[in-house]
């Protein structure tokens, strides 16, 4: 078997994986919801800025760090939001350690 051979099927077996299914259907209903795609952009634009200024030093103001504590809430107490925001995780944990193991494969002639 080639090498194409094996990434093609490798590509099918992550269709088929329960954690990209789930992702899918998942970002689905959140694509259908405009209200839940605004929460996740500016979560995520909070929690960049956190982390931004963690690397950077600078002190991280009340008024940012309790609108990252209320979009958490808001998304942990909605099942839509809070199974995408795990259906998410998942998938691309699942990637990046495929990620590994293909980088793996040629690291040694790297060093």
């Amino acid at each position: 078997m080639s090498v194409y051979d094996s990434t093609t099927k490798l590509a099918s077996d992550i269709k088929e994986s329960k954690e990209y299914k789930d992702f899918k259907k998942n970002m689905k209903i959140i694509k259908s919801n405009p209200n839940y795609e605004v929460i996740l952009n500016n979560h995520r634009k909070i929690q960049m800025d956190i982390k931004s200024k963690n690397l950077n030093g600078v002190t991280i103001d009340k008024k940012t760090l309790k609108l990252a504590q209320d979009l958490k809430k808001t998304i942990s107490s909605n099942k839509d939001l809070s199974r995408y925001i795990d259906s998410e995780y998942k998938f691309t944990s699942m990637m990046d350690n495929i990620n590994k193991i293909l980088a793996s494969a040629v690291y040694e002639d790297y060093k």
